[in-house]
């Protein structure tokens, strides 16, 4: 009887392994399928194809963050944060990976960010809190041996920036459609505070940027315009990308469902 009892359960687990495995070759090959692209994006970044790298990235982050792994958000969090030429948006993705993903394998070298961007922008003292936190949260690190001897080596602050008025630059108008299917995405967002930031920022350029969801997602897309054509989309997303947003064009604006505010 129990001879027949081990048969029956190595049949039993012969099939359920069976059953289990074309769906864990999925997961393991979009799981490889998306390294891959993240490594496409640092393969950019040193051959100097800034731009290409950001529109890399972008796409990973519209297409393939629902799925992506603990490990994949925050690299790519990381690479966003070093590709984006603004700096509030690099300081929103160091603070995610220090207060989100403690001990992550990018969490240290962000703070260390957070405490340079804090000196260049004139504040001494926040810098010395952030190294102080790096050494306290993370003794024996590398990072924070470098940032205490970066702090010790850097000496006062430069002066704080002045504040430029905010009607000092005059930002053109995005022009669209109604009811193109092309449009400009500047990001997406599982966080509703992070897509009304990049909201707000673009609005604050003169882009009439809106949130929106597509069908089957929960995350929020941060987009401009809507546009009959590729090339009238493609002439904003230039314009945007000059004021230091990343932007990409999107095939899909017909599907959006808007998001208030």
């Amino acid at each position: 009887m129990r001879r027949w009892l081990g048969v029956a359960l190595l049949v039993s687990g012969l099939a359920v392994a069976v059953a289990a495995g074309p769906a864990g070759a999925q997961r393991s090959a979009a799981t490889v399928s998306d390294t891959v692209t993240l490594d496409r994006v640092d393969d950019l970044v040193q051959a100097g194809r800034t731009e290409d790298a950001r529109a890399t990235l972008l796409r990973w982050w519209s297409r393939v963050l629902p799925r992506a792994s603990r490990r994949d958000v925050q690299r790519g969090l990381w690479l966003r944060a070093r590709l984006t030429v603004d700096p509030s948006q690099a300081a929103l993705d160091y603070q995610r990976l220090v207060v989100e993903y403690p001990g992550g394998p990018y969490s240290a070298q962000a703070l260390f960010r957070l405490a340079q961007a804090a000196w260049e922008s004139g504040d001494s003292a926040e810098a010395a809190r952030d190294v102080a936190r790096l050494a306290r949260n993370y003794p024996g690190s590398r990072v924070g041996g470098d940032a205490e001897a970066w702090l010790t080596a850097a000496g006062p602050p430069p002066p704080a920036p002045a504040v430029a008025k905010k009607d000092s630059v005059v930002a053109p108008p995005a022009a669209a459609v109604t009811g193109g299917r092309y449009a400009v995405q500047l990001g997406a967002f599982s966080s509703e505070t992070l897509a009304r930031n990049l909201q707000r920022k673009a609005r604050d350029a003169g882009f009439e940027a809106r949130l929106v969801r597509l069908p089957g997602s929960r995350l929020l897309r941060v987009r401009v315009g809507r546009f009959g054509t590729t090339a009238a989309a493609a002439e904003v997303s230039k314009r945007l990308e000059t004021r230091g947003f990343t932007a990409a064009v999107v095939t899909d604006a017909d599907q959006e469902e808007s998001v208030g505010g």
